[in-house]
């Protein structure tokens, strides 16, 4: 698990990123329509392929990404979710 230190969009509550988690990440902040990440707790589950989905929220996206071993929610504020959704849906198909 690394440690993300991007600043400015990422909040501090969390630091700790999955693999495939910092993956997005990294490249979700160079996005103009979002404004704030806010990283949550990660949880290990069994084995399982890597997948990401989104749940709607007040200002934004929850984005639940899940890698070989674990799952991680990470919270996406942005002006307009559905194209968000759209960006980072084929950033994720590319890591």
């Amino acid at each position: 698990m690394a440690k993300l230190t991007l600043g400015g969009k990422i909040t501090n509550s969390h630091s700790s990123l999955t693999e495939t988690a910092e993956k997005l990440v990294v490249k979700a902040v160079k996005l103009e329509l979002i404004s704030k990440i806010s990283i949550s707790t990660i949880t290990h589950v069994g084995g399982g392929r890597k997948s990401l989905k989104f749940l709607p929220i007040t200002g934004g996206v929850k984005a639940v990404v899940r890698g070989s071993g674990s799952v991680q929610d990470i919270y996406i504020y942005t002006t307009n979710p559905e194209v968000t959704k759209f960006d980072l849906e084929k950033i994720f198909l590319n890591i």
